[in-house]
């Protein structure tokens, strides 16, 4: 019998000193030694606080006697008789004062708080040992803050201290993921942060911040497709360019064989193949020294194979120097600086920057063609297309004349 009072009032005692110990200090902690006077003491307390996403908790505080003797083990079976038999005998007065806990964390935070629903339960459990657990459970309603979907833990409980035989765990729905934790916890997990004593947190401790896990997922996954986006439509857009410059090379190609071809890079630029249908009435205009004329037919299939040699290549691998150069190529080996930023959307400072570093390597050359800047690959031969290329006036002349401006 002396024994299960010896339990019994250690049970009661563990419950007033977490809830007085919380309203002296403003932290609900559990003072070291509180049992020391009692010949027992239990061998765990664990404090287990479920923050709710509208700031209400639900806490659980075990208090855990190791069963090690048979006097030990019927003395907690006539305490949990006890506890069956009238719980409120218990709960009442852990309410109570786990409401004056309640309230005087409410003056300090300003925030309206109450404990409601407490219960009491006694168990044994194996963990592996026996144990005697007696279990006071309660809610706390408007225990944390919420701001913007956060959840903020800790301010009504704070300055809290765990001696070397408590544990507190914090933990939080499965929607929602760890922001911070302060001071660093024993152990984190994926939904929870334990600290395990001792430990005696100061003044703004212990502080723990959750918050949706979609609030994280959701920025990420839009810059995601954002990025896919962008690229498929970049890959696109500079494909055209390439495609175009195979076709035009294939078509000069025919032509520097003395064989008469309509590119379409002549087209846009106002130049005109020889007519190979001879529409002055003379045969000699679209015919070759052999007297045959060449079909439209016999032109796209040459332009088309000359196409379909051209190896393969991948865009993104090119650097912009690499880029330009192609461009440039595919126009024939001369085109304006302000039509490379507009074929590959470019701002005019990047090309500028680019087109600079080329004809510092010796890659890229430049004459001013009037107000404008145009480039030409090295040993391009601006009089076979009827100007000499030069930065004079006659030459800005004829080559404004070529470019059917």
């Amino acid at each position: 019998m002396q024994r299960r009072v010896v339990l019994l009032v250690v049970a009661l005692v563990a419950a007033v000193a977490l809830a007085t110990g919380g309203a002296a200090q403003g932290g609900g902690g559990l003072p070291a030694g509180g049992f020391d006077q009692l010949d027992v003491s239990p061998d765990d307390i664990l404090i287990e606080v479920g923050v709710q996403p509208d700031g209400d908790a639900v806490w659980e505080t075990q208090y855990r006697v190791r069963l090690a003797s048979d006097d030990e083990e019927q003395a907690f079976e006539e305490l949990r008789a006890d506890v069956e038999s009238d719980p409120s005998a218990y709960s009442a007065r852990f309410g109570e004062r786990m409401r004056a806990t309640a309230g005087a964390a409410e003056n300090a935070t300003g925030r309206e708080m109450n404990v409601t629903n407490v219960t009491v339960a006694a168990e044994r459990r194996e963990l592996p040992q026996s144990y005697g657990v007696v279990t006071y459970r309660f809610e706390w309603e408007g225990f944390a803050a919420v701001e913007d979907d956060r959840i903020l833990v800790g301010d009504a409980v704070d300055a809290l201290f765990l001696d070397e035989a408590s544990s507190l765990i914090v933990t939080w729905p499965e929607e929602y993921r760890l922001g911070d934790a302060s001071p660093s916890p024993t152990e984190a997990r994926e939904n929870a942060v334990v600290w395990r004593g001792p430990v005696d947190f100061t003044e703004g401790q212990p502080r723990v911040t959750v918050e949706p896990a979609s609030r994280s997922v959701g920025p990420l996954l839009l810059v995601a497709i954002g990025l896919v986006v962008a690229v498929v439509a970049a890959v696109g857009y500079r494909r055209r360019p390439w495609d175009r410059g195979d076709a035009e090379r294939g078509a000069g190609a025919t032509a520097a064989a003395g064989e008469p071809a309509t590119t379409s890079a002549g087209a846009a630029e106002g130049e005109t193949a020889s007519d190979p249908t001879g529409a002055s009435g003379e045969p000699g205009a679209g015919a070759s020294e052999g007297g045959t004329v060449e079909t439209d037919t016999e032109a796209g299939e040459t332009e088309s194979d000359a196409s379909d040699e051209a190896a393969p290549v991948d865009e993104d691998l090119l650097s912009n120097e690499e880029q330009v150069l192609r461009l440039v190529e595919s126009e024939g080996g001369r085109m304006k600086q302000k039509r490379v930023a507009e074929e590959l959307d470019w701002t005019a400072a990047k090309t500028s920057q680019v087109v600079t570093g080329l004809r510092d390597d010796g890659d890229l050359e430049g004459f001013r063609l009037g107000r404008e800047n145009v480039l030409s690959l090295p040993g391009y031969d601006a009089a076979a297309e009827g100007g000499d290329g030069g930065d004079d006036a006659d030459g800005d002349d004829t080559a404004e004349s070529d470019e059917g401006e």
